[in-house]
């Protein structure tokens, strides 16, 4: 799991809640719920200002715009981007990226992050495939990758017509024994979480679900969402409405813990 630091935390609390105005105090409480001091967060929020990300709403105010990130638009749609699957003709669809020096290690790391969010996977060191089975095929694909951070001199291209050998190569480029092990192993540690709501003060079950909550929707975001011919969509199914149900509940209790109930979403 990735170290929770006061950037990843404000991200993540921003995200969940877009618009919505947060004083400087209670960003302060939200971090010392989940044991981050108050300087390290006025330092994050201080740095996200500057990016755009938190806005001055008044002195001590922010107001979230996780839309200035420029993942967001992906991220937003944790929920829903299984629904973007069609069904497979066995095209894939091709990344190759030559152009960029690699030397320009911040572009690279944009362009493999977009690579990743879009479920490519690399291939004999030179491309990054991936089943073209999302909709709006490679043009759609072309212009998310573009949104997301690809790196400019990249070329997306259709692969087709290939041979039984590599075409069966490129069908097992994903473990995915272990992606649906991934999920699985989501979703059952968010009903366990569920579960103990009872026996955990507010601010325990805040904290643990900020951890398990990003943890899940991280683990959805990262399924490449290959098609039924090549892994059972089930397992991602359960986990977007189990983390769903999951994240209504801890949104209830950060809102009353933080005095947010009353906030426009």
């Amino acid at each position: 799991m990735l170290e929770l630091t006061a950037r990843r935390f404000l991200l993540d609390l921003v995200t969940a809640r877009p618009r919505i105005r947060f004083s400087i105090a209670t960003l302060c409480l939200a971090g010392e719920i989940v044991g981050l001091s108050a300087p390290s967060i006025r330092m994050a929020a201080k740095r996200l200002n500057e990016q755009g990300v938190l806005e001055r709403d008044g002195r001590g105010v922010y107001i979230a715009r996780p839309d200035r990130l420029r993942a967001y638009p992906h991220i937003e749609q944790w929920a829903t981007r299984h629904t973007t699957r069609v069904p497979w003709t066995g095209r894939w669809a091709a990344v190759e990226n030559s152009a960029t020096a690699r030397t320009d290690r911040a572009a690279l790391r944009q362009h493999d992050r977009a690579l990743q969010l879009l479920g490519f996977h690399a291939w004999r060191g030179a491309l990054h495939v991936r089943p073209d089975n999302l909709r709006g095929g490679v043009d759609g694909l072309r212009r998310t990758l573009t949104g997301t951070g690809m790196a400019p001199g990249a070329v997306v291209f259709a692969i087709d017509r290939l041979d039984p050998a590599t075409d069966r190569e490129l069908r097992e480029l994903w473990d995915t024994g272990d992606l649906i092990a991934r999920l699985t192993r989501t979703a059952d540690e968010l009903t366990r979480s569920r579960e103990r709501l009872g026996a955990l003060s507010p601010e325990e079950f805040a904290h643990e679900s900020l951890l398990l909550g990003s943890r899940a929707i991280a683990t959805i975001l990262h399924d490449p969402l290959l098609p039924e011919e090549l892994c059972d969509s089930g397992p991602h199914r359960r986990l977007v409405a189990v983390t769903t149900s999951y994240q209504d509940t801890a949104q209830a209790v950060w809102g009353r813990l933080l005095g947010l109930d009353d906030e426009p979403d």
